[in-house]
């Protein structure tokens, strides 16, 4: 037992280490201290290892909890979104209507909106009479910031998924959000969730940047229509990635993954090895430039 919990603290060291040093270089989804701090639970299963059988077969137990731990690394790599939160949250087991509207003022000109969901199905669009709106059916949303500077010109916006009031349960629960955004402003977006479909049509949004965090997931992904050239970035674990390039649309869409497969079905857009790019993205001066980074993932560009 003591050869175990000797090499058992330097492994853990070692591979959470070389999970940072992946994400740093973009091999996997960003990683943070909160997603590790929420695998908590496997500590109790690696007591109960240690209780169980750490005396008799101590190598077994080594490797048992050298698994657990690979488990929940590849779980925060693969699916960082989902980890977020609490496992355990109060609320209750009753679905729940939200409706949330941000007004703009009479000046506004920017916005910078952050969405923050779990697992479900999440839809993105624009042509809202108001600055922001979202509506669920079933989950409780939380407008939890809504700030404009002085003079009233830049508003932050933040909209999180919670979970009620009165009760526990455990992991989250399957959402339906629909989300909408004035067309009139520039919108910086960033959009972090777990596993889910997702569907974000950018057409009539007046995009300034956007970034997308999703686990295992189906994404739909329609580019805007930019003025200018924006940049777009999506981190997915195993996902199906499907990109819509509208008409008129010149992009760039780069991918990375260890296992990740790009195709296209739109004559306008050529795939050449990780790039895949319209005829005139080079000469124009309003075009899109999308970086996806994924797992075990396949990307489709329509």
């Amino acid at each position: 037992m003591t050869a175990r919990r000797g090499l058992f603290w330097p492994l853990l060291l070692i591979t959470i280490g070389l999970l940072f040093l992946l994400a740093n270089f973009g091999y996997i989804p960003g990683v943070s201290v909160l997603s590790l701090l929420n695998l908590w639970p496997l500590l109790l299963i690696l007591a109960g290892v240690d209780i169980a059988i750490s005396r008799r077969w101590p190598l077994a137990a080594l490797a048992i909890d050298v698994g657990v731990i690979a488990l929940g690394l590849v779980l925060v790599a693969t699916q960082p979104t989902m980890f977020g939160g609490p496992f355990f949250a109060f609320g209750d087991d009753e679905p729940r209507e939200s409706d949330i509207a941000v007004q703009a003022r009479g000046n506004t000109t920017e916005l910078s909106l952050n969405i923050n969901g779990g697992a479900g199905r999440y839809q993105v669009s624009g042509g809202s009479a108001s600055l922001v709106e979202a509506h669920s059916d079933n989950a409780d949303l939380r407008l939890r910031e809504a700030d404009f500077d002085r003079d009233g010109q830049r508003a932050d916006v933040r909209i999180d998924q919670g979970v009620g009031r009165g009760g526990i349960h455990v992991g989250g629960r399957q959402a339906r959000v629909i989300t909408r955004v004035s067309s009139a402003v520039a919108t910086s977006l960033e959009f972090n969730a777990g596993a889910g479909e997702f569907i974000i049509d950018l057409r009539d949004v007046n995009v300034a940047s956007a970034e997308f965090n999703v686990g295992a997931a189906s994404l739909t992904l329609t580019l805007p229509r930019p003025s200018t050239t924006v940049s777009i970035t999506v981190n997915a674990g195993a996902s199906s990635v499907i990109i819509e390039v509208p008409d008129g649309v010149e992009a760039l869409i780069t991918t990375k993954g260890a296992l990740l497969s790009t195709r296209s079905t739109n004559p306008r857009v050529t795939v050449n090895g990780s790039n895949a790019e319209t005829s005139g993205y080079a000469t124009a001066t309003a075009r899109v430039a999308v970086r996806v980074t994924a797992g075990a993932s396949s990307v489709t560009i329509r």
